[in-house]
């Protein structure tokens, strides 16, 4: 397998695309000029905004959410089994790179098209799709990447990049039961972790390849739907203090030290967006293309929406609001104000109380509409008799379905610049092998 043996050197000087400063600059001058906020008399949505969302597939909560698994899971079949082996068979003949690895160089017949409609049902559906069955104890490392790149494929083509050294794909594991040095993380640790999305890739794809050897390790999803028409309903000036402009994410010791920029956006129905001319946003842009930061129409325009509805999309990662153990929040960052805190409480106790959970088997995935679905993860642990290799590890990758993804808010094209944006000097970094990935990022971060 291809990897990049270069050291990384980060070469663009702060913490996203150049082509982006422009975009990072109106952050901060938006931060600077913001007027005092009133204490929120709201007894209403934000204007413009939606007093409630329609129903949908994408509403729901553990009494709505389908009972039958096979609404939304993929089992499969001995004869897709073998399918996939002898995709996986030719992708080895012909040496192919991980990037090579798309829809056409890993051809599915008869598993494809089920794919391809679990693709859209997390774009336009529930939200969220299981696919189970794969025997991941009887591949190689590098055989169990490639099956991973080939069926996450029909879900997104374009990997994101996880880490500034060009990672496509991220191991999560317990670093500390493989004897290595530890590191507090939510990656590398067996903690419980809050209610959040995953930066702001579309779709969030994480493979099984051994669950936890003694307990826990369950992921909970909520919808944002359900969520947000509660708001609306009974809390609505917290949808203002969730949209707001004004939350300060930390950059983590980059340049700048933080970025500002609202939690919780809203898009309107593409046949509003329609109607303001060539775009949809007030400057006339919609998203960018992947690693094309300069939009310009599509060739081949995304198949239409059939539902003609407003989206509410969130992007929140707690520990860049509010500090970790591993990045204390820096005295030189604003603290949040006692609004946001409150907002942030709320947010996890409903996620919570709304949610349903599920515990990714060995040879299973997972795929998330990382923009309309929070997750959570409980504390596991691994018994250490059980020999390491069949500990909980999982892969990670961040995908972009060109055709099918929705329309990303402006404000967040800063954050999703850094994982779908191009940056000087840096490639992609493929590395099968956990243990290595580790001890090299570490080495990194040194």
């Amino acid at each position: 397998m291809s990897t990049t043996t270069t050291p990384y050197v980060p070469l663009y000087g702060d913490y996203y695309p150049r082509d982006l400063e422009d975009l990072l600059k109106e952050s901060q001058e938006v931060y600077k000029n913001l007027p005092e906020r009133p204490d929120y008399p709201e007894k209403t949505v934000p204007e413009g905004w939606p007093p409630s969302l329609p129903p949908s597939p994408m509403l729901w909560d553990p009494s709505t959410f389908p009972t039958s698994p096979s609404e939304y899971t993929i089992q499969i079949s001995p004869s897709e089994l073998t399918e996939i082996n002898t995709a996986l068979s030719l992708l080895k003949s012909l040496s192919l790179t991980p990037s090579e690895i798309n829809k056409t160089t890993f051809s599915l017949l008869t598993l494809g098209p089920r794919l391809e409609a679990a693709c859209e049902s997390v774009h336009l559906g529930l939200g969220i799709c299981f696919v189970e069955g794969i025997p991941s104890e009887e591949y190689t490392d590098e055989e169990n990447v490639f099956i991973l790149l080939g069926i996450s494929s029909y879900f997104g083509e374009t990997r994101g990049r996880q880490r500034d050294d060009g990672a496509r794909l991220i191991h999560i594991f317990h670093a500390h039961s493989h004897s290595l040095p530890p590191n507090p993380t939510p990656l590398f640790n067996n903690h419980a972790q809050v209610f959040h999305n995953d930066m702001a890739t579309d779709i969030l794809c994480m493979y099984c390849l051994s669950p936890a050897s003694s307990s826990g390790g369950s992921n909970s999803y909520a919808s944002l739907y359900k969520i947000y028409n509660y708001l609306a309903e009974h809390n609505p000036d917290v949808i203002h203090t969730l949209a707001a402009p004004d939350w300060p994410f930390d950059t983590y010791g980059y340049n700048p030290p933080f970025h500002t920029r609202p939690l919780l956006f809203y898009t309107p129905p593409d046949d509003e967006e329609d109607e303001e001319g060539d775009g949809g946003s007030e400057d006339g842009d919609r998203t960018p293309r992947a690693s094309v930061l300069n939009p310009s129409p599509s060739s081949s325009p995304p198949p239409p929406n059939p539902q003609k509805m407003g989206r509410i999309l969130a992007s929140l990662s707690p520990r860049q609001l509010s500090g970790s153990k591993v990045h204390p929040r820096p005295t030189s960052i604003p603290p949040l104000t006692s609004r946001q805190r409150h907002a942030l409480t709320l947010l996890e106790s409903l996620s919570q109380k709304f949610s349903i959970t599920h515990t990714l088997s060995r040879g299973s995935f997972v795929f998330l509409n990382n923009l309309s679905i929070l997750h959570n993860r409980t504390a596991y642990f691994n018994d250490p008799e059980v020999p390491v290799e069949k500990h909980r590890h999982l892969i990670r990758l961040f995908l972009r379905n060109e055709d099918l993804a929705w329309k990303t808010p402006r404000e967040l094209w800063l954050d999703w610049g850094r994982v779908f944006g191009e940056f000087e000097g840096v490639g992609e970094r493929w590395v099968v092998d956990k243990v290595r990935d580790y001890r090299e990022q570490q080495r990194g971060r040194g």
